[in-house]
């Protein structure tokens, strides 16, 4: 805004003075050298002119010169233009009505210093690369940069003109580059065109179109505007009636959007409703923009589906990131390293949001019908709360996942109810199929540097039960069978079926340095009760579980070699467990028969001796003659 309010003003002096001093029959070079004084003892401004000056006085004061060079002072800046010119209506000059019928401005190259060499840092550095303590002083840097910008602002709003009619305004090839001190390019923004027609200060609707380029060498973004506003200058008040945009290079395929609403010039908040579509998305919403304000974005949307589109909503600093994060995510989660996490895009983005989402995926599983509350700052993310639809069932959680520093933390509570198995397992890709409905809940905590660091550390407890449960190609009651029919000395004859169906089944989970730990894990199967305790490696898919089980009758009917009596229900048969998730879960568990005839026979000694023992005791009673 500053230097575009100082390339317009340039001309306008000399326009200006030409009419004035036109009694004066000054030349034009006399007339740019007085220009030029004056513009430097108001403002500083070192003005110069290398190239031609040509003016014209009538019909109307036209002015074009090219090889234009305007230095600022204060903060080293430096406007270059290789031509520009505009013409004013004379008459209204001398009522203070300023009446542009065009103004045209090419090759305009604007470069401001970056003096403060922390801000500088602060505006190229990779936080990825930073210590905490340094990530300290970044936060506090951005902060002051903020402050600095927020106070430049409202000066540079001042400085507009009350009374302003400009026919036709031409903006082409106009680059604005910031630097530091040794040159090095900060960032840099191109607007390629601009053009605007009957520019006005009453209220007139006002057509502008541009287009604009974020040329950055790992994620350059085009954008290309159509705009009609009008301008209300004594409340400092851009109106939007109409705003459509198309965004290539934010996102993987372009995004379009549209939008009305209120710009402040002074405060530079916007407020405007939003809708926006992509491939596979599409949303609408309000959106709040502050420059100079935490959150810099406050929305409420709606969308089909969450997809990295929503980061250009962000600023380009976080697509952009997030871009480099994506194309280098490949080599970084490949087998030789561990799963980087984007600490550097969550860090660029100062956002607070409430989402509506119809649909969401993360990884296999698929949220819809999803109402989240996020706020994201100085990367940290914190989601709450989030309710959904998954598997069929209701998921109410939240997280933090504080990425403010290198060693990541996350913690997050929350619950599902009513959730199909067999869509989560599917999901899973575990290898294992089932049916039925499951409950879980769950309080976790975990840090990290990386993904698996992060993952691996996660500790807290879980709740996890079910109700009428059935597991594809687990046969518990055949591997029961199996073994009673081995005590009995018999072979099974009947067929079983390859599944097994559950009354009930839960644990009590506790996750800890990667290992999930089921103590107590309880089963309830027809006939067959199980519990005992086991060990799941989350990494690995490794299971180990020991159980016993107690026998009821009833198992006798699936097949006569596997009958009870009284003896064995007595047992706690010894039923041990060991496998991994990706293999044939059929083969994971088997009763240990051995055990069982071994304590048998025990206790068949132990019977037989305590009848020999009271024979004895009864005949030696007799003899006695009790």
């Amino acid at each position: 805004m500053r230097v575009l309010l100082w390339i317009i003003g340039v001309p306008l002096v000399l326009i200006v003075l030409a009419a004035v001093l036109i009694p004066m029959l000054l030349d034009k070079d006399e007339l740019v050298q007085l220009a030029a004084e004056q513009i430097e003892s108001e403002s500083g401004i070192q003005l110069t002119v290398d190239g031609d000056a040509s003016l014209r006085l009538f019909p109307k004061v036209a002015l074009s010169m090219s090889g234009v060079r305007a230095e600022f002072p204060d903060d080293g800046g430096l406007v270059e233009a290789e031509s520009l010119s505009t013409g004013v209506a004379l008459l209204p000059l001398f009522t203070g009505t300023v009446e542009i019928s065009s103004l045209n401005l090419d090759g305009i190259t604007y470069t401001t210093v970056v003096v403060d060499e922390a801000i500088a840092e602060a505006a190229t550095l990779d936080t990825s690369t930073l210590s905490d303590a340094e990530l300290d002083v970044f936060y506090a840097v951005r902060d002051q940069m903020r402050e600095t910008s927020a106070a430049q602002a409202a000066a540079d709003a001042m400085v507009v003109p009350l009374s302003l009619e400009v026919g036709e305004l031409a903006l082409r090839d106009i680059r604005a580059v910031t630097v530091d001190r040794s040159g090095t390019t900060i960032s840099e923004v191109l607007l390629e065109e601009l053009v605007a027609q009957d520019i006005n200060t009453e209220g007139r609707a006002v057509p502008l179109t541009a287009i604009i380029t974020l040329p950055d060498d790992e994620a350059p973004m085009d954008i290309t505007l159509d705009m009609i506003f009008r301008t209300d200058l004594d409340e400092r008040m851009l109106h939007i009636d109409e705003l459509t945009a198309r965004v290539v290079g934010a996102t993987p395929e372009p995004l379009a959007l549209t939008a009305e609403g209120d710009f402040n010039i002074q405060t530079q908040i916007a407020e405007i409703d939003i809708a926006l579509q992509s491939d596979g998305l599409a949303g609408d919403g309000k959106l709040r923009f502050a420059s100079f304000e935490s959150p810099q974005i406050d929305a409420s949307l709606s969308l089909s589906e969450l997809t990295p589109a929503l980061l250009v909503l962000a600023g380009p600093d976080a697509a952009a990131a997030e871009a480099e994060a994506t194309e280098t995510a490949p080599e970084e989660t490949s087998a030789s390293g561990p799963t980087s996490l984007p600490l550097h895009s969550l860090r660029m983005i100062d956002t607070k949001a409430d989402l509506r989402i119809a649909r969401v995926t993360v990884d296999a599983h698929v949220l819809e019908n999803v109402e989240a509350g996020l706020r994201v700052v100085d990367g940290v993310a914190t989601l709450d709360p989030v309710k959904a639809n998954l598997h069929g069932g209701a998921i109410d959680f939240q997280a933090v996942f504080n990425g403010r520093y290198n060693t990541a933390q996350l913690s997050t509570e929350g619950s599902v109810t009513d959730f199909d198995v067999g869509q989560a397992t599917a999901a899973l890709d575990a290898g294992v199929e089932a049916s039925g409905t499951a409950m879980l809940n769950w309080s976790l905590n975990g840090q990290g540097a990386d993904g698996d660091a992060l993952i691996g550390s996660l500790n807290g407890p879980i709740g996890f039960s079910t109700e009428d449960i059935t597991v594809v190609g687990i046969a518990m009651q055949q591997m029961v069978c199996r073994g009673v029919a081995l005590v009995n000395q018999e072979a099974l004859s009947a067929e079983f079926p390859i599944d097994t169906h559950f009354d009930a089944l839960s644990a009590d989970i506790q996750l800890e340095d990667g290992v999930a730990r089921l103590d107590p894990l309880t089963a309830q199967l027809p006939a067959v009760g199980l519990t005992g305790n086991g060990n799941l490696d989350i990494a690995s898919g490794d299971l180990r579980a020991s159980l016993r089980a107690q026998l009821a009758d009833g198992l006798g009917e699936l097949d006569p070699a596997c009958r009870i009596n009284e003896r064995y229900t007595e047992l706690r048969w010894p039923v041990e467990c060991k496998g991994n998730l990706e293999g044939d879960p059929g083969e994971w568990c088997g009763i240990d028969a051995t055990e069982i005839v071994k304590d048998l026979a025990e206790g068949e000694l132990k019977r037989k001796a305590g009848e020999e023992a009271g024979r004895l005791l009864k005949n030696l009673f007799r003899r006695d003659g009790l």
